[in-house]
């Protein structure tokens, strides 16, 4: 992974000067009274996202509807991993499952599998689960990096890590779809996932993102059960924010696992990133830059596993604290100029980078509140930072199907928990800042290890299991 350009740390460093200095004044120079007025309008515009995210520019449509647009656009499936052999199958089996077909059976989708340096024959599991599920046709293999067991040249480059990295091992014009649609190795989908997919490009969407949903594993261990569903919830909550965002004009984005993209537009943004922490935010920003909004789709459903260990959680959040750091350096200012973006989407867009360097000017009004004692102030800020995201989760959890008189205060009670677990984000950027300024060397690139998803698990159209 490449080095953090000195540009980029001399942004930081300046970004938390002023960070520190707002968090400071906003408890101890800043009257109360008007520290609540800011916070209060902050938590109303926040708040707003709620009822937007109930009426979303493209709603999905029934089968009829579906029906009546004809042929739908073509597919290229991506999915990029690295020593997933344990996995792979079974997404393989859910893509052979996929109804995306022309009258004679044929898909109207290809599957390209980037096998990167896997050690574990990833690959050949591959290719042997498609040709077992009937998509070996149509299914291609790529591998990045030196054939298994093979000695590596002393005399080349290293290649950079990173998933951004691995789906840059193919481009556009290796694809034959309409449309682009990235998968994670561990993903599972619904047999209707690319046909529900196809319906917004057919109707002129340019990018769009699957709904991602947590596989519950329902563990032993009562903490671990909580850790679980907190990122099921946190996911819920994203989902509301970035339609809201949509919905209102701004810039939403991309989530790594169910990208969805027209291959023209991939192809004009010049494909995937290989430095980037995040592809899917730095992508989300570069077609931002042309003017494109990306939108989020209700009835397409991605499944992911959760991280229940404290050192890959760990590692998670911190990359993707960095990440998206880095993207906001790099890619803030051609978003700001471009010519084809409304300026409520260049607001939306700054309002919503603020939130990582928030919690910095949170750790600095800790610090200086307690010398100072002033309490009320920093339960104010604190309030104002985590609240709105509790109220929206809640919110978002009409989707989740609970009914009856003990819908609301199980709802809220799931709210307070990702309360409690959306407070890892403020030492993740509070040190992912001081990282991307003073780091030293190149930029590592931390996998998730997956597992497979619950014994039992079928995924139905949808996003329903049995």
């Amino acid at each position: 992974m490449s080095r953090t350009p000195f540009r980029w740390r001399v942004a930081a460093i300046l970004a938390m000067a002023t960070a520190i200095v707002l968090g400071i004044a906003l408890v101890l120079v800043v009257p109360l009274a008007i520290l609540v007025l800011l916070c209060a309008v902050f938590a109303i515009i926040t708040l707003m996202l709620a009822p937007a995210s109930r009426h979303p520019p493209l709603e999905p449509l029934d089968d009829a509807a579906i029906t009546a647009l004809g042929p739908l656009p073509t597919a290229s499936v991506l999915v990029a991993g690295r020593d997933e052999a344990p996995v792979i199958a079974h997404l393989l089996a859910d893509l052979a499952a996929q109804d995306h077909r022309d009258p004679d059976g044929s898909p109207r989708f290809e599957v390209l599998v980037i096998d990167d340096r896997s050690a574990d024959e990833t690959g050949r599991v591959a290719l042997e689960a498609a040709e077992r599920a009937g998509i070996g046709a149509v299914t291609r293999v790529i591998r990045r990096g030196p054939p298994p067991g093979a000695a590596p040249d002393p005399t080349a480059p290293p290649l950079p890590d990173g998933k951004g990295a691995a789906l840059g091992a193919t481009g556009p014009a290796d694809y034959r779809g309409t449309f682009v649609a990235v998968l994670d190795a561990d993903a599972r989908v619904g047999p209707d996932y690319l046909r529900r997919a196809a319906t917004y490009f057919a109707r002129g969407a340019g990018a769009m993102t699957a709904r991602r949903r947590t596989l519950q594993h329902r563990p032993a261990s009562w903490l671990l059960r909580q850790l679980e569903a907190a990122q099921a919830d946190e996911q819920h909550a994203d989902g509301e924010i970035q339609r809201g965002r949509w919905a209102r004009g701004g810039c939403s984005e991309f989530r790594g696992n169910g990208i969805l993209v027209r291959r023209d537009l991939l192809e004009a943004v010049g494909g995937w990133h290989d430095h980037a922490l995040c592809e899917d935010l730095d992508l989300s920003s570069r077609v931002a830059v042309l003017g494109e909004r990306v939108g989020w789709a209700l009835d397409v459903v991605a499944w992911e596993e959760p991280v229940l260990e404290a050192g890959p959680l760990r590692r998670q959040r911190l990359r993707w604290g960095q990440g998206i750091i880095r993207r906001e350096l790099e890619l803030t200012v051609p978003v700001l100029s471009s010519r084809r973006l409304t300026t409520w989407a260049k607001l939306d867009y700054l309002a919503y980078s603020a939130q990582t360097i928030l919690p910095v000017s949170l750790a600095a009004a800790l610090v200086a509140g307690i010398a100072g004692g002033a309490w009320p102030s920093l339960l104010v800020l604190f309030a104002a930072y985590l609240g709105p995201g509790t109220v929206l989760a809640a919110d978002a959890l009409r989707w989740e199907g609970l009914a009856g008189p003990r819908a609301l205060p199980r709802r809220v009670l799931r709210g307070l928990r990702l309360l409690v677990f959306s407070g890892l984000w403020i030492p993740v950027f509070v040190v992912s800042w001081p990282a991307v300024a003073f780091g030293r060397g190149s930029v590592r690139y931390a996998k998730t290890v997956h597992t497979g998803a619950p014994r039992g698990f079928s995924p139905r159209p949808g996003g329903d299991t049995g």
